[in-house]
């Protein structure tokens, strides 16, 4: 391929994206086996749906300038709402920790209609910085609540994935400041691998906390 016209046009961002939707797949597939467990289930989705999100993005900073305006946004559109979903899934596994009956309704309605706001946004501010703003808040809150989870409730996976949440707020923060460490290893790529380390402490972790 010519350098106009590369295979690839991000090779190092779209591969490390890859990695992630392939880790994502794969930690979500083992924690879904854990049966009779909803907070395995919501923990092992945040995993697809951030795999998701990867695949999606992957595909627009290797192939976008290739697609044509409309599969382009569609594509771009679908990668922040599977981000900002897996912001939401993180919250509401938190969640579980501290609510029953009728507030597991509640939390599933109030993730509903914070996803709607959220593509609503997002069909006038399609921008990256809208969906940081969604799920740094979501992240900050599942931090908390685990730690609340390891120290008062005994559970020890919850160290390990708030380690793991404090890992993935610091890739984020890179990408925010964008830092760089080589002109061929920007800050997406760099805050691709930091992410990979975060979802493997928080993979662990999951897999420690008993089924509830």
């Amino acid at each position: 391929m010519s350098e106009k016209h590369p295979l690839l046009y991000e090779p190092t961002t779209a591969i490390t994206d890859y990695i992630i939707f392939i880790l994502g797949i794969t930690f979500g597939w083992f924690t879904l086996s854990i049966q009779d467990s909803q907070f395995h289930q919501l923990w092992g989705t945040s995993f697809i749906t951030i795999a998701i999100g990867a695949l999606l993005g992957g595909t627009i900073h290797g192939f976008g300038p290739k697609l044509s305006q409309i599969p382009r946004t569609i594509i771009w559109r679908a990668t922040l709402i599977f981000v900002a979903a897996t912001g939401l899934l993180l919250a509401m596994s938190t969640a579980l920790v501290f609510v029953t009956g009728k507030g597991e309704d509640a939390l599933y309605i109030t993730a509903g209609v914070l996803l709607i706001s959220f593509y609503n946004r997002i069909r006038t501010q399609d921008n990256f910085q809208s969906v940081v703003i969604f799920y740094l808040p979501l992240m900050g809150i599942s931090f908390i609540g685990f730690l609340v989870a390891f120290f008062y409730y005994g559970m020890t996976g919850a160290l390990s994935i708030s380690i793991g949440l404090l890992v993935s707020l610091a890739a984020s923060w890179v990408q925010v400041m964008r830092i760089s460490l080589h002109e061929n290893f920007n800050h997406n790529d760099l805050f691709h691998v930091i992410q990979m380390l975060g979802m493997y402490l928080m993979y662990r972790g999951g897999l420690e906390i008993p089924p509830f």
